[in-house]
Order: structure tokens, then sequence, then C-alpha cells
């Protein structure tokens, strides 16, 4: 799974143009590196997307909704994105804990 322009401009109900899906493209990649660098300095985002696709992408859509409509994040991120945040952090620590290497599916 991987979030993009399209799939999140219907789930927010925006008009498709040229320039409104440029703007959420960049926005999603903003997004994408700011929880991967949230979360961990040992994976890549391409790393986690694979290894976490529920919660990486829930906290990439999450956050790229907040910049979409308030670009400066005035009030700070949500509790929803904070919130995803903590359960992939706490997924990837308790995995490198583990030494864990193997398909990928150890999202819970």
């Amino acid at each position: 799974m991987a979030v993009t322009a399209s799939e999140l401009m219907d789930e927010l109900h925006i008009d498709v143009d040229e320039v409104e899906t440029k703007t959420v493209q960049g926005l999603i990649d903003s997004a994408k590196e700011i929880v991967t660098h949230s979360v961990t300095d040992d994976l890549t985002a391409e790393q986690l997307e694979a290894k976490y696709p529920t919660l990486f992408d829930l906290a990439t859509k999450n956050l790229a909704t907040s910049m979409y409509y308030d670009r400066e994040l005035t009030d700070g991120t949500s509790k929803g994105f904070q919130m995803v945040i903590v359960h992939l952090s706490t997924q990837v620590a308790i995995d490198m804990k583990k030494g864990s290497d193997d398909d990928g599916n150890n999202e819970t």
C-alpha cells in the first residue's frame, strides 16, 4: 500500500486538477519524510512503508491532511497523528529489539 494523491484527494473530496494534485503529492512526500524521521533513523521511508503499511499510511495520510488544511500546523499535529506515531515507533522499537528480520508481517 502506498498513499497516492488521487486516493487522498478522493477521501477528502478535493476537486482533482493539476495544481491540487501536485500540492497534495508534495504534502504526501513531505509527510512520509516527517513520519520516517519521527519514528527511526535506522529505516528508510520505503522500508517503513513496506514493513508497516497500515500504520505508515495512516500516519502519512493524517499528517498530509493536516498540512493541506493548515500548512503551518498552527496548533501542532493532531492527537490522531501523535497516537499513530507512538504506535509505529513502539512497533519499530520492539522489532529492532527482537532483531526481527522476517517477511515484514510484524504490524499489529
